[in-house]
This record gives C-alpha cells, structure tokens and sequence, in this order.
C-alpha cells in the first residue's frame, strides 16, 4: 500500500464521514431485519477508507488514523442505533428518544452485556470483512 502525504486531510474525513454514515444506513437496514450486518460493517469499513481516498485525493497515514477512528465511531453509532430501533419497535417511543436513554434502558432491562456483546462482535465483523474486502480488491497483498 502506498501512502501520499499530500492528501487533503479536511477534504479526505469529510469523504470518509460520508462513507461511513451510508455504511451506517446499510448496517440498520439490516438491523430492521433482526440481523447483526456483516454486509454493514464492510461497507462502513470501505466507505470511510474509500471516502476518505476519493475525497482526500490520497491516503496518508494521517488519512489512515483518521478513517480507522471514525470506523470506530460509526460502529458504535450504528449498534446504538439498532438497538434504538429495537426498542422503538417494542415500547413506542421515538428512535431519537431511545437513542438518547438507551443506557439507561440497557441497565433498567439487563441487556447492557448483550449490547457489548454485539459491539464487540460489530467490531470483530467489520475490522475482518474490510481487510477481507481489501485482499480481494487487491488492495492488501495475501
């Protein structure tokens, strides 16, 4: 992989927040549908390095740190999110409202190990499908 300092650095989060709030969108679409997204986690994992390259004109390793933090950032956004929907789904409260006290929903309702649980499985799934991704795209050599 070759690194390019002259990247835009402003230019590059901006495409690499992009990428990762569209990887967000695919990974609660499939949350709707009751599963933990593999298919998310690689495009929050493509989107925000992709984002960051397109728009940055270039990755540096600035450009790298960067898009690795915001990954991080956005899997946790996207559980959070999921779990929201969820419980929107079974009290009525709107998504923004769960969003806001779903700690103290998690701890009122004994769910908080379950949540890290699946943050933590998010995590392992989006890290192993994006370099996966990346081998294939012939990115990272084998």
């Amino acid at each position: 992989m070759y690194f390019d300092d002259d990247d835009s650095k402003i230019a590059g989060t901006v495409g690499a927040m992009i990428g990762a709030a569209l990887g967000i969108g695919i990974w609660c679409l499939f949350g709707l549908l009751g599963r933990i997204a593999f298919i998310g986690g690689i495009a929050i994992f493509l989107g925000s390095f992709g984002g960051y390259y397109l728009l940055g004109k270039g990755m540096s390793k600035t450009g790298l740190i960067i898009s690795a933090v915001i990954i991080a950032i956005s899997v946790y956004i996207a559980t959070r999110l999921n779990w929201s929907i969820a419980l929107w789904k079974e009290t009525g409260m709107s998504v923004s409202e769960c969003y806001k006290i779903l700690p103290k929903l998690l701890k009122k309702l004994g769910e908080r190990g379950s949540f890290y649980k699946e943050l933590f499985i998010g995590y392992l799934i989006t890290l192993g499908g994006g370099f996966v991704a990346l081998m294939k795209l012939g990115v990272i050599d084998n």
